[in-house]
This record gives structure tokens, sequence and C-alpha cells, in this order.
């Protein structure tokens, strides 16, 4: 009896390390995305955006704390850019192409983490806690992916040798019941953006397909019957779509679609697409449905002098002169909202050369009071 009950703890061990064991392997290896909530220390909030791809973690956080003597008006810290990686159930979280702090935590399941935050070695450490929440008017999203090849040349031996196409998707799908109306505004922005073409999506697996598709047929057409591959480079084709969240909560969604593709050429290109949802209205948020009406003068003169400030471009210089392909700023519908302001982004070619690169202006919202309208949606940080 006593050698029966052994061999039971044995096998119910053996049954825990190995659940553990297939819980880590299943955190490092698969792509997700999670809003989280927690504490840091035990007097601040915190909210994390969390997407992972195959270990690798990337997404932003921000801090809050009640002002001294209240407990309804908050100091709300900037927002941080993260990056990091995850090992067995480990993860550790970087400020983005900083050495600032750090988070040093694991995953007591997959929607809890907790750990250490760490404010240069050795200088300052704070415990945490974050917990999965999509309670402050957040939404769920559900990670697709697609990674595939296609050979031009076809056989083991030529492979090795073969010009290719090489296809990365990464789709965040927000999880919204069908039947619902903003299920079919987000269905037909986010597949306009994708495949060119609105739709009411079915299966998110058939968008990845459907680009895959499109995406490997054309270099087909494309490489047909050419008999020289001697300028291999050319023919080496390449498309990634990835999609990132800017903000999520207060019945406010931001989506970042970041799109890069070469079919031959000096170079490939990269295109940046912003969209932002608003789930209360289960509408897309345009600037009309931000600002008072007349904004644009006022709201451009603001951009302008970021551009030239962050440019070095003084107030009586043309734009031109100093390589812009404009001569006056304007608004753009191509921008996302964090907890912190707005960011418009101008892509390459847009208003600057390939040279010059993309160009983001951020305003802050204490820079924007007087624009927004009374109703704006953002009065979790604006005072009107």
């Amino acid at each position: 009896m006593l050698s029966n009950n052994i061999l039971k703890s044995g096998g119910l061990l053996i049954s825990l390390l190995l659940c553990n064991y297939l819980f880590a392997q299943d955190v490092a290896t698969t792509s997700f995305y999670k809003h989280y909530t927690g504490n840091l220390d035990s007097t601040m909030k915190i909210t994390v955006d969390l997407l992972s791809q195959n270990g690798k973690v990337t997404g932003y956080y921000y801090y809050y704390f009640p002002e001294p003597g209240t407990d309804t008006i908050f100091h709300y810290g900037k927002t941080i850019p993260i990056e990091g990686s995850i090992s067995n159930n480990s993860i550790v979280i970087n400020d983005f192409k900083q050495n600032i702090s750090k988070f040093k935590g694991s995953f007591n399941s997959l929607d809890k983490i907790s750990g250490t935050w760490y404010k240069k070695p050795n200088v300052k450490s704070i415990p945490f806690e974050l917990t999965e929440n999509y309670s402050n008017g957040s939404l769920a999203l559900s990670c697709y992916t697609l990674s595939d090849q296609y050979f031009l040349l076809q056989g083991d031996r030529s492979k090795k040798k073969s010009p290719k196409a090489n296809i990365n998707i990464t789709l965040l799908y927000p999880d919204i019941s069908i039947g619902d109306p903003f299920k079919d505004t987000t269905d037909l922005i986010i597949t306009e953006i994708l495949l060119r073409e609105s739709m009411i999506v079915t299966s998110p697996d058939k968008i990845l397909e459907d680009i895959r598709f499109d995406f490997i047929n054309s270099y087909i057409r494309a490489t047909e019957g050419i008999e020289d591959l001697s300028s291999t480079a050319s023919f080496n084709w390449e498309k990634n779509i990835t999609m990132d969240v800017r903000y999520n909560e207060n019945n406010i969604l931001s989506l970042k679609i970041e799109k890069y593709a070469y079919t031959g050429g000096a170079h490939g290109i990269f295109i940046t697409e912003y969209i932002t949802f608003n789930s209360r209205q289960k509408k897309r948020l345009y600037l009309e449905d931000i600002f008072k009406e007349n904004f644009n003068d006022e709201l451009n003169s603001i951009l302008d002098k970021k551009l030239r400030e962050m440019n070095g471009i003084k107030a009586e210089e043309n734009l031109t002169e100093s390589g812009f392909f404009v001569d006056k700023i304007e608004s753009t519908d191509n921008f996302y909202i964090n907890n912190d302001g707005i960011g418009f982004f101008y892509n390459v070619y847009s208003i600057a050369p390939y040279s010059t690169g993309a160009t983001e202006l951020f305003i802050q919202f204490d820079e924007l009071t007087e624009l927004l309208k009374n109703n704006n949606p953002f009065s979790w940080v604006v005072k009107n």
C-alpha cells in the first residue's frame, strides 16, 4: 500500500513537472497580445500592452499614482516603449533602446506576471505584479501569424542557391462578437488596409492566406520565363506585415500596422498606417471627431512649429529649402493616440524624400487643450 501511494505521488509530481515544462515552452513559443494592469510597489499603478512573437517581446507601458490627499486625481508618467524576451516562463523587459530600467519576472500563468522592476543596476528595485485585464474599456485581441517561403528554383540542391520570396505576417484581430456592428466596422477598415478590399471577416486566418497567395502569385508571374539569375538579389522578394497596439483603454483602441515590401530595385519601402477606434461609439476616429470646428489652421501651426523644432529650421525659412516636399505641413488622419497625446505620422515620400525617412510629430495633450471638443474622448487626461 505504501509503495502504491509513493508511486501515485511520484506520478503526480511527474505530471506537475510536465505541465510546468509544457507551460514554459508554450509561453516562450506562442505569439500573443495581452493588456495587463497591476501594481508597481504599493504606491503606483501600471498599465502594459505586450506583444510576444516567438519569445520576442515589444510593447508600451505607463504608470500613474494619486495626487497627495486624493484618490480620484492621478499623475500619469510618460508612455514608454519596451522590448524584451521570454525564455521558458521567465520574462525580461527593457526600455526600448535605453538602459534606464528593466522588468525581470515570471509568468505565474499566461494572464499573470510578477517580479522586480530595476532602475539601473544596484540603484533601485521595486516589486511588480501584472494581471491580464480588459475591464477599463479595453479590447482583447487575438494574434495570428504566418511565415512562408517560395523558392524560384525547385529541388533540394537548387534551393540552396535559389532566389526566394519571403513573407511574414503578424495580425492582431479584435475579439468582437459576430453580429456586433463594431465587428463590421473593424473588419472593413482592417481588410481595406491589408487587402485593399473591404470585407467582413469570417476567419482571420483567411486574411493571412489571401495576403500570402497574392504575394507568392505576383512573384511567380514576375519571374516566369527568366533564365538569367545572375542578378540574384533583385529576385529575393520580401514582405513583412506587423501589427501593434499603441493604446487600449477608456474605449479607445489605437492600432499600428507596419508594412515592408521589397520587390526588386534599389531598396524596399516601409509604410506605417495607424487606425484608432472608439469602441463605445463603434466607429473609427477621425480628426473631426476630436477637434473643434475650423481646427485645421491652428493644428497645422502647432505641427509646423514641432517640425521646425525637430529639424532646426527657423520660422522664416522655407521647408522646401530644408529638403521637404512641402512649404506648409498639414495634419493627417494617419495618427495614433496614447496616454500622453496624439502622434501624427508621415510616411516616406509623403512630405520628404526617402533619404529623410518617415516623419513623426507627437503633440502632448496639454498643447491641444484649446482645440479639443468639449466631449472629446480624452477626458481621462484633459479636463475641459
